[in-house]
């Protein structure tokens, strides 16, 4: 009688943790597009409810105040090229750890994880004096340098995974068919390791995008701000103007979100398969 009652209220009992879990995840999403839509004294007076009357001026406000136009711009120049060179070269360098013997093969991949172990706050002082000493500072293409440097540790230990786990077999039947090392990777282990490079797409694309303290080291004029420095425009020395900071996050955070949900089934799939293989 016990374990006929305990099987649904288990069920039951596991369909409103769930439940619990969507909505702890879905609030803070929820409650930053209500507060974007109210004006500054319904967001104290009404700061957890929804807006009685949606206040859309909020948005071209923000997008006018912080200058959004332009830091949009920069930041899809900035995360469209470091993917750009992130992909390839992690491609190349986790393919090489993972399929070829040469020297310090071992040591080589060691030092490569112990980036993964260094915060990024501590790397504040050398990324500046290293861009200031080779003229990246206020510059785009410092944004784009570091922070592809900063993705190679990650992303060559997540596609290495990939590729150790896929048959050599297969590459060997490519150069038996006349394909060279290249091409094998080019037109069989690349197709098939795809998830993994989507999932690392989606990473990546996100922590270009999101990327504040890297910029705040290097960029100085407004022309070449990205967006998380665009939203420095909304807090005060006294003050901060919640309603419209808060539309300018939901700008900022819809094209990242729209992202993941077009390469959501890709993702999942990659980072599934990256933690068994």
């Amino acid at each position: 009688m016990i374990t006929t009652l305990w099987k649904p209220l288990r069920h039951l009992l596991r369909a409103l943790a769930l439940i619990a879990l969507i909505l702890f995840t879905l609030y803070p999403l929820v409650w930053m597009l209500a507060g974007s839509l109210k004006d500054t004294q319904e967001f104290y007076t009404n700061i957890w409810g929804l807006p009685e009357a949606w206040k859309w001026s909020n948005y071209p406000q923000a997008w006018t105040r912080g200058g959004l136009g332009g830091k949009y711009i920069n930041s899809i120049i900035v995360t469209s090229v470091s993917l750009l060179l992130i992909i390839p070269a992690v491609g190349c360098a986790a393919y090489a750890i993972a399929r070829l013997e040469f020297r310090f093969k071992r040591a080589i991949y060691i030092y490569l994880l112990l980036g993964l172990c260094i915060p990024t706050g501590v790397l504040a002082i050398p990324i500046f004096m290293s861009a200031l000493q080779f003229g990246l500072i206020d510059s785009l293409a410092g944004m784009i340098l570091f922070g592809s440097a900063q993705a190679l540790a990650f992303g060559t230990f997540l596609l290495r995974s990939f590729f150790i786990a896929l048959p050599k077999s297969l590459e060997e039947a490519a150069v038996i068919d006349g394909c060279t090392r290249f091409q094998s990777f080019t037109k069989i282990i690349v197709p098939l390791a795809r998830p993994g490079i989507m999932a690392l797409v989606v990473l990546n694309g996100i922590t270009v995008w999101n990327e504040y303290l890297l910029a705040r080291i290097l960029i100085r004029e407004d022309a070449n701000m990205t967006l998380p420095l665009g939203m420095k425009a909304f807090v005060d020395k006294y003050v901060t103007d919640y309603p419209q900071l808060f539309a300018g996050l939901v700008t900022v955070t819809l094209p990242m979100l729209l992202v993941y949900i077009i390469a959501q089934r890709s993702f999942i799939e990659g980072m599934t398969a990256g933690s068994v293989k």
